[in-house]
């Protein structure tokens, strides 16, 4: 029987799963951040090659293996591929390798037909989608150089903008305010400033990257009823379901029941604001769509499309087998957070 190997790499961490062509999962591996626009080439291929590694050795199985799908953030434009693809090939992991940008992935782990469109909102934000006749579609999702807005890491930005200006009068008071500082370990807002001001020079002084971890902070002032962190959420949803709509337009789906699968951290977060908003955004677009919160992680959806590439068909019986197998940390959880 064949065996694939699914990956799917981000900019805080990566996956790799080793399955069957029944579906059935034979290996976990997690490794750092595989995002080379964030941590550099070398940096992100270690990783990768540690997590695909690690998932080899739990499933005791030597490479190569048949086919192996790469789903990475940073593969954005032909430069990305035409540096990442013969980097993935020269690992020998797989005979047949694959590269594909993790919205693809993504967008996989969530369907349950052939085409659909997905927006993504981790610490980055991207949007793609298949029409019917194959026709592939996604945003360069380079942040505010594309037009990009909507990502965790952006979400934090605008926390912090948003409780400055309530510190100094400009803006609306928010519970915000406390619950930043105390993520952050901070007793004032004079002194957030001057740690994040000190930051763009030493980057030893404060981990910006801490600033990721506020963003459930709005999802829990939000559901307290704190207006600033609720405008916040609708503005992100407003932003989701535009993109999600110019998709849906650009492959003229307008008409059909077209599936929008919602993928990221950031979509598992406390309370239906934010879902909602953006099934009213895209409602106005394609009456008939339907707003999916994938049951499946992206690596899931990396070892399907890699199934696929061997000419295997997703039935009902993987998906049963990979339900059965999946390691707990990537058990199927309800679709909505806060119904947990």
């Amino acid at each position: 029987m064949s065996l694939v190997l699914g990956v799917d790499a981000g900019a805080s961490k990566t996956l790799a799963l080793v399955a069957d062509t029944n579906g059935r999962v034979l290996g976990l591996g997690r490794g750092g951040p595989g995002n080379h626009q964030v941590v550099g080439l070398d940096a992100a291929l270690a990783e990768i090659k540690r997590s695909v590694e690690l998932a080899l050795a739990q499933a005791s199985k030597p490479p190569p293996l048949d086919f192996g799908l790469f789903g990475l953030a940073g593969a954005d434009l032909p430069v990305d591929f035409s540096l990442l693809t013969p980097a993935i090939e020269s690992l020998g992991v797989a005979r047949r390798v694959s590269v594909k940008n993790d919205t693809m992935v993504a967008l996989r782990a969530g369907l349950k037909r052939g085409w659909g469109v997905v927006v993504i909102s981790g610490t980055g934000f991207n949007a793609g989608g298949i029409g019917p006749d194959g026709r592939e579609i996604r945003l360069p999702g380079l942040g505010a150089l594309s037009g990009d807005w909507g990502g965790g890491g952006d979400i934090a930005q605008e926390v912090i903008r948003l409780v400055c200006r309530a510190w100094d009068g400009r803006g609306q008071p928010t519970v915000l305010t406390e619950m930043v500082l105390t993520a952050l370990g901070m007793r004032s807002v004079d002194e957030l400033i001057s740690e994040l001001y000190q930051s763009q020079f030493d980057s030893d002084h404060f981990d910006v990257r801490r600033l990721l971890d506020l963003v459930p902070l709005v999802f829990e002032a939000a559901y307290m009823g704190d207006t600033v962190a609720q405008d916040l959420l609708v503005r992100v949803g407003n932003e989701v379901g535009a993109t999600a709509g110019a998709i849906i337009r650009r492959l003229g789906l307008e008409s059909t029941d077209v599936e929008v699968v919602l993928g990221g951290s950031v979509f598992k977060g406390k309370g239906p604001l934010l879902v909602d908003t953006v099934t009213q955004v895209v409602h106005r677009v394609a009456p008939r769509a339907v707003i999916v919160l994938p049951e499946f992680e992206p690596v899931v959806g990396a070892v399907f499309l890699a199934m696929e590439a061997l000419g295997v068909e997703v039935n009902d019986a993987v998906y049963h087998n990979v339900r059965a197998s999946l390691p707990e940390e990537l058990q199927p959880k309800p679709q909505r957070g806060w119904e947990r």
